[in-house]
């Protein structure tokens, strides 16, 4: 047996860890130290555990083990497919478990000791041959992941599985629940792929695969390219052409999904080029996407005049009654604007923002820095989608287009009183 003498503190630190390996060999009857030790994998799936003795052998033809027993195996260099060195842990754990019996008793007693030196899968070893032994142990079953269920042991995978779930990715779920990550994932991949087709195009253009690239384009009709050609075409920092921009638009149009028609409403409130504007405008209308209504409708009041009446315009298109309302409200909208004044003693003029309705102009006196005027705006757009939407005009008189559109809400009312041919005397 070898002897550790303990000298001041790194004595005591190295019999700190063996004390307690050494109880365990002890346990067994074991009376050799751990030492490092190592785990020779063999091609043939076989492994031989022990010491490697000709360490310094180079270049490497044999590898000469001396195993805990005492012996020495000899192994051609060529049958060790890898070494792997144990742990002090892993050292005494072939020490004792040569020593223990084939029992219970002295199984439950490897698997504990296991379990405190997270020896994990070698517990599991020990553990499923006491259930071998012993069905109902009880320890080694609830160590097992096992419960009793109306009188048997099962573990939790079995009792999923009994009801239905199924394994999906490290969780246990219903079938129902995996065909729509699956479906999930499935439709991640395809909108990725049609962002990353959408890409190669654009940098065709205007090389000699431009052909191929607005062929492409013009062939879309699939809903899951939406996302990709909406990003596209707001895309402010990779702009394509007009033409491209435009088929674009083609190709959200004849998809005519409810997420694609709503990128050509912002595209035809926001785009910077009136003519996609249009043909996103052109292309909502056609399919009489009723959303856009609202959409429109909220934008009459924006900050911005050009805005109300841009929005006016689309209105006017749409032939939507709901409008009208709306439409009224807006005939002279009133704006904030921010004006530099002059030098002190300088008169400035300054006019507000306007796009097809009308905007007053001003002046403005005194001294420098900034202030703060309103002006009012007669929208023509406004008005003429009102006459669009009603076949009547009462021009910018919104009291007067307020007391039609009631008249024309307020219900018929029918004559109740009866018309009777004779009367008393």
């Amino acid at each position: 047996m070898l002897l550790f003498l303990e000298s001041h503190d790194a004595g005591r630190g190295v019999m700190m860890i063996l004390r307690p390996l050494l109880a365990g060999m002890l346990l067994f009857g074991v009376l050799a130290a751990p030492a490092r030790a190592d785990v020779f994998e063999l091609h043939s799936g076989g492994e031989v555990h022990g010491t490697l003795v000709n360490g310094d052998q180079s270049p490497r033809e044999t590898y000469v083990v001396k195993t805990h027993m005492g012996g020495e195996v000899v192994l051609a260099a060529e049958q060790v497919k890898k070494v792997a060195h144990q742990s002090p842990a892993e050292v005494m754990y072939d020490q004792i478990r040569a020593k223990a019996t084939d029992t219970v008793e002295d199984q439950w007693k490897l698997a504990e000791w296991c379990r405190k030196y997270r020896l994990l899968q070698e517990r599991r070893k020990h553990l499923e041959r006491i259930v071998e032994l012993n069905p109902n142990h009880a320890d080694a079953r609830h160590g097992l992941g096992y419960s009793q269920v109306q009188g048997r042991w099962v573990t939790h995978d079995t009792m999923m599985a009994e009801n239905g779930y199924l394994r999906y990715k490290g969780a246990w779920l219903l079938p129902q629940e995996i065909e729509i990550k699956e479906r999930t994932r499935k439709e991640k991949l395809a909108r990725l792929e049609w962002a990353t087709k959408l890409k190669r195009w654009y940098r065709w253009l205007g090389t000699d695969k431009q052909a191929e690239a607005l062929a492409g384009i013009k062939a879309i009709d699939d809903p899951f390219a939406v996302d990709a050609l909406a990003r596209m075409l707001s895309d402010t920092k990779q702009v394509a052409p007009r033409d491209v921009r435009l088929l674009y638009v083609e190709a959200l149009g004849r998809i005519n999904d409810n997420a694609g028609l709503g990128a050509l409403v912002t595209a035809s409130l926001f785009d910077p080029d009136e003519e996609v504007r249009l043909s996103s405008l052109d292309e909502i209308v056609d399919r009489q996407y009723k959303p856009a209504v609202k959409k429109y409708v909220q934008m009459l009041r924006d900050k911005e005049n050009l805005m109300v009446n841009r929005s006016a315009y689309c209105l006017g298109r749409m032939k939507e009654p709901e409008a009208i309302g709306p439409l009224i409200d807006a005939l002279v909208t009133v704006h904030t604007f921010k004006i530099q004044k002059g030098q002190p003693g300088q008169t400035q003029a300054t006019f507000g923002q306007s796009s097809n309705g009308g905007g007053g102009g001003g002046f403005t006196f005194g001294g420098s820095g900034v202030e703060i005027i309103k002006r009012s705006f007669e929208n023509r757009s406004v008005l003429e989608a009102l006459v669009a939407l009603t076949g009547t005009s009462f021009n910018f008189d919104q009291q007067g287009w307020k007391k039609w559109y009631a008249a024309q809400r307020r219900p018929t009312s029918l004559d109740t009183r009866r018309d009777d041919d004779t009367s008393s005397p």
